[in-house]
């Protein structure tokens, strides 16, 4: 298990690494897997509900400023993640005691937060296993 641990974080070192040489391309989402961004957000939103700059924020400081989330990809896909019935919304306050939307989980959210994560972690099994054995 240590050894796949290991693996995935040498891939995700990759990966992220590999999106911020494109990222001077406009359209940096292009180089993320199908569901990427909405993976990302449900997990965020999963740890503690958010507004949406709170959570493009959020995202941008976990990913040490890899990811730019911009607002023309965060909003469609928290609207596609709400009509899923994945997320579910209330009327909150900013720290500027301004009325928001606050983003939160459903449970049906969280379900498939988990096969996602398994699905995910499947996938960079089987690439961390092509790149380990493809040079034998």
């Amino acid at each position: 298990m240590t050894t796949l641990l290991g693996a995935l974080l040498v891939l995700t070192y990759y990966f992220i690494h590999s999106i911020v040489r494109r990222m001077t391309k406009k359209s940096e989402y292009r180089d993320l897997f199908p569901g990427a961004l909405e993976l990302m957000i449900l997990k965020s939103l999963s740890w503690r509900p958010m507004h949406g700059y709170a959570l493009a924020q959020r995202l941008k400081d976990i990913s040490e400023d890899y990811l730019q989330i911009e607002e023309g990809s965060l909003y469609p896909a928290l609207q596609r993640l709400l009509k899923a019935g994945w997320l579910k919304t209330e009327i909150g306050l900013s720290a500027r005691n301004r009325p928001v939307r606050i983003f939160k989980v459903t449970e049906a959210g969280a379900k498939h937060l988990e096969q996602e994560i398994s699905s995910v972690e499947k996938m960079f099994a089987g690439i961390t296993r092509v790149l380990t054995l493809a040079g034998q």
